[in-house]
């Protein structure tokens, strides 16, 4: 079985990687900053710049809710400055942040409790708990709320008119090329 390090770090990582490789891409096109920054999906969701702040802060939570003794990221504020280079800037941080974890800092941790609170709007401001053992925390939620998060960016991104696809979600950063798909 791969490590915890393993399965809840390095795809962070990447999905950071590409999102911030496509970010520059829009950055380059001639589409409207101002639109992009504050675009939704839908009226009820939260815009562009809290897609990157969200998908930021949990991969960055995610160490310290395995092992507390690790500190976790102060990120650049978008609320003051947004602009694709804060988005950028932040990102940056969160993937320096994730890349200075030792394996075994998380590792043979597979077993800690992580307890999260919940709070719902829908709940009439009800507040829940709930509880994973960190190997389940990891693949179940934390996971599952990152790629939300990068899966609405590049959302937003692509009905903005950024010409991206699939590929693009994948490998925007060029991590691996394509002729390494085939070996």
């Amino acid at each position: 079985m791969a490590s915890l390090h393993a399965l809840a770090i390095p795809p962070l990582i990447r999905g950071m990687q590409n999102i911030a490789a496509i970010l520059k891409r829009a950055q380059a096109s001639d589409l409207d900053v101002a639109t992009i920054l504050t675009s939704r999906v839908h009226p009820t969701m939260r815009p562009f710049t809290f897609q990157i702040k969200s998908l930021t802060d949990t991969a960055t939570h995610i160490p310290s809710q395995i092992n507390p003794s690790l500190p976790r990221s102060p990120l650049p504020d978008l609320e003051k400055n947004s602009s694709f280079d804060t988005l950028l800037s932040r990102i940056a941080a969160a993937v320096s942040h994730l890349e200075v974890i030792a394996p075994e800092e998380l590792n043979e941790r597979e077993d800690t409790k992580v307890k999260l609170r919940v709070d719902r709007r829908s709940w009439d401001g009800d507040v829940a708990y709930v509880e994973y053992v960190a190997l389940e925390f990891v693949q179940m939620h934390a996971h599952a709320n990152f790629w939300f998060h990068v899966t609405t960016a590049y959302n937003l991104l692509r009905a903005a008119g950024l010409e991206i696809g699939k590929p693009d979600f994948l490998n925007a950063a060029g991590l691996k090329t394509w002729e390494m798909w085939n070996e």
